[in-house]
């Protein structure tokens, strides 16, 4: 009985065995998830900084304004482009710029450096006003003086960041076609981004 058994359970094996054939492979599947709060995406950063937001600096006679974004914070891998969107281009046409740009006013040799950085804990300023992986934006003259006639008004500079996180491994680097100071540029070769407004500006 028990030979009998056995060679009925190796009968059936033979049998699946000769059925199973393979063929094509399937579609691919749906892509998964992102990763924690949305880690392994490209981001677009959106700031509205008022002029009196910008407070004076002993540090290179700069004029600085200090902002963080919420839910994320900037790590050395990352790879961070930003635009201010100026209007004195000639045309009275606003325009995207890559940061840092020098803003040169009125066809005279007086310009307007625009720049950013990501702060670290200890950036040797003496600034205690920010946290690790804030953004600093910065203005300064070549002449020492104010960059705006009235820095204390609500007039706004606009502000886009982009940040590629570095666990983004295909986005690490820009390819050489692609110019990441081109704002144009920078976005087709992103692809979807997530879009945030910050608010809060100190």
């Amino acid at each position: 009985m028990k030979k009998l058994y056995f060679i009925l359970v190796l009968s059936v094996i033979s049998l699946f065995s000769s059925c199973y054939k393979e063929g094509p492979r399937g579609p691919m599947g749906p892509a998964g998830p992102a990763g924690k709060d949305g880690e392994d995406s490209a981001k677009l950063y959106y700031f509205d900084v008022k002029l009196k937001d910008f407070k004076p600096s002993s540090y290179n006679s700069s004029w600085q304004a200090f902002s963080f974004i919420n839910g994320y914070t900037i790590k050395e891998t990352d790879l961070v482009y930003a635009f201010v969107n100026l209007s004195s281009d000639g045309n009275g046409d606003n325009y995207w710029q890559a940061l840092p740009y020098n803003e040169y006013v009125d066809n005279t040799d007086f310009f307007i450096q625009h720049s950013f950085g990501i702060m670290a804990i200890d950036d040797d300023t003496g600034n205690n006003d920010y946290l690790a992986g804030d953004i600093m934006f910065s203005l300064r003259t070549n002449t020492g003086v104010a960059p705006y006639t009235n820095m204390n008004s609500d007039a706004m500079l606009h502000y886009n960041v982009y940040i590629v996180p570095g666990t983004l491994s295909k986005k690490a680097v820009i390819p050489e076609n692609v110019n990441p100071r081109n704002k144009e540029e920078l976005e087709k070769y992103l692809g979807k981004i997530e879009k945030h407004k910050v608010e809060l500006i100190r």
